[in-house]
């Protein structure tokens, strides 16, 4: 596989692995791992990668080739990503997962707070006083500049 016309992947996040059967926000990357195969119908994980960060791995169909997903369990996010590479994201074979991981530096790309799987999800500054307006049923006043617009 040449790499060289290839754009750098996307990470599309999929779903919080407590949505997983049996997963808690206690359970390892392992238990997550094995719970996620379970929900996966007989899928496979053909190469794996421990990371500080979590877990890259491609899962496949035994006995499909070209039936391959590369997917990462965000330890900092809790969350299952699956990497995408200009529309193809699931007809990989496993010698490809080596190609692609060192081709693209995946080990760095996915350090901590190198990518969105990998910074902690933070909500956006002064959400909270507006949550929490609302909660009581009330109303924040608007922002002065905003008033004067609609006066005018």
């Amino acid at each position: 596989m040449s790499t060289s016309t290839v754009p750098s992947p996307t990470f599309g996040y999929l779903f919080p692995a407590t949505s997983l059967a049996g997963i808690t926000v206690g359970s390892s990357r392992w238990d997550v791992l094995k719970a996620f195969l379970t929900a996966s119908d007989g899928a496979i994980v053909s190469r794996l990668r421990e990371l500080p960060t979590g877990l890259l791995f491609i899962s496949s169909i035994p006995g499909r080739p070209h039936s391959g997903a590369i997917y990462f369990y965000s330890s900092v996010r809790r969350a299952i990503f699956m990497l995408d590479w200009a529309g193809r994201d699931d007809d990989f074979e496993a010698e490809e997962f080596d190609v692609l991981v060192e081709a693209f530096s995946l080990d760095r790309a996915l350090a901590l707070g190198a990518c969105p799987a990998t910074r902690h999800h933070y909500r956006r500054r002064g959400r909270e006083r507006h949550d929490r307006a609302r909660a009581r049923g009330t109303r924040l006043a608007a922002a002065p500049e905003r008033i004067r617009s609609k006066q005018e």
